[in-house]
């Protein structure tokens, strides 16, 4: 039981304010009343709320975890996988005072500076 009291002192039963209310329909732009059920221009309930719920969860498989790479998928052999994080891309940029250096991006999502050797 949730018991809230409000700025002037007042306290409130969240839980038997909403079980009072619960056939009132909601005002919203969809036709739901208090308790979640779909309910016809007339009041009365078309689909309850345990059946839209049901429905949702026949389709969702709950609790099941997979991890999924938002990396892109590379093709390199296992091998050099070990050897550390390869390079992905390298841009040449110029700071504020003038001096250059490359901006390096590594497979695995690290980033370095190296300078520029104009020679």
């Amino acid at each position: 039981m949730k018991t809230v009291t409000t700025a002037r002192g007042n306290q409130i039963n969240m839980n038997a304010l909403a079980a009072r209310h619960e056939q009132t329909r909601a005002i919203s732009n969809m036709p739901l009343n208090a308790r979640g059920d779909i309910i016809d221009n007339r009041g009365k309930v078309k689909v309850s709320k345990e059946k839209i719920s049901a429905t949702y969860y026949k389709d969702t498989i709950v609790g099941v975890t997979e991890q999924i790479s938002i990396k892109e998928e590379t093709t390199e052999p296992a091998a050099n996988k070990d050897a550390g994080p390869s390079e992905v891309s390298r841009e040449l940029r110029e700071r504020q005072d003038g001096t250059l250096y490359y901006e390096v991006e590594y497979s695995d999502g690290s980033m370095s500076e190296i300078p520029y050797n104009d020679k």
